[in-house]
């Protein structure tokens, strides 16, 4: 299930009325700063939100900016109180039920005609919350995932998942030519394989998928020998620890920022080297 327009439907009193009462519960009402103070900054963020374009200039006096900092958590915690009235008030209850934002991913247990009329329950609970559907009994897209029942169902009843590309994807990849720093392209391939590790339970689609991406990386000027050597070092044996929850390191270093130019490539090394960074 999608939400239409999540951002620009979700009415601005509203949300800050939920926002307020959640962040009470979380703090099991003594809140750090006071909910009128949170409520009042709430409205300056979401009431003053002035834009540009086409050389004007423009104030948006309806719903939610997408551009502010808070506008994710903003709709985050108002879809959990959407979904939670939802989801009590149905009769039929979903095996599983996972929400990314405005993305939902359910299982259910019953026939397509329940479904159906879970659905419509949904799209009348809110008047400006509406949800779309995609309903199949073999498959669904789900993010970048393409969840099935492959051969494991058959053995096991377990689902399986493999990397989802929309039809319009072109991997027009940024390309090695580009005034980037090097480690920039070598980031995107390490960033990249480990998602496709993640996102594919097989090892063929696993393996077809990093075959094709090692294809659309030589077709946008990558070094064969760069690119054999960063995704030869990752393997499907290491899939379930890819999958693990890492800590993230506390450390908070001051960034130095520079404007990158291929004529000082070798600035990272004198900071190195002088014992800066």
């Amino acid at each position: 299930m999608d939400v239409t327009s999540l951002y620009t439907n979700i009415p601005r009193e509203e949300g800050i009325t939920i926002v307020c009462n959640t962040y009470e519960v979380f703090h099991k009402s003594n809140p750090p700063i006071p909910t009128a103070l949170l409520k009042e900054m709430l409205g300056l963020i979401l009431k003053e939100k002035s834009f540009q374009f086409n050389g004007r200039n423009y104030l948006q006096t309806h719903e939610t900016a997408m551009g502010t900092k808070m506008a994710v958590a903003f709709a985050n915690i108002f879809m959990s109180a959407v979904e939670t009235a939802i989801l009590s008030q149905s009769s039929t209850k979903p095996l599983e039920w996972k929400r990314y934002i405005d993305d939902v991913f359910s299982l259910w247990d019953t026939n397509r005609e329940e479904i159906d009329k879970f659905i419509e329950h949904a799209n009348r609970h809110h008047a400006t919350i509406k949800f779309t559907a995609e309903i199949s009994d073999k498959e669904t897209t789900f993010l970048d995932t393409c969840v099935y029942r492959g051969e494991r169902f058959k053995k096991e009843n377990i689902i399986d998942v493999r990397s989802h590309f929309k039809p319009t994807e072109t991997f027009q990849y940024t390309h090695y030519s580009s005034c980037h720093p090097p480690g920039v392209s070598k980031g995107f391939i390490k960033g990249e394989a480990p998602r496709l590790l993640r996102t594919n339970s097989s090892k063929t689609t696993f393996e077809e998928n990093i075959r094709n991406f090692r294809v659309h990386l030589r077709m946008r000027g990558y070094p064969r020998h760069l690119v054999d050597h960063i995704l030869s070092e990752v393997k499907f044996t290491e899939r379930e620890s890819a999958l693990q929850q890492r800590q993230k390191t506390q450390n908070k270093p001051l960034p130095s920022v520079t404007q990158y130019h291929p004529s000082v490539s070798d600035l990272k090394r004198i900071f190195m080297d002088n014992g800066i960074g």
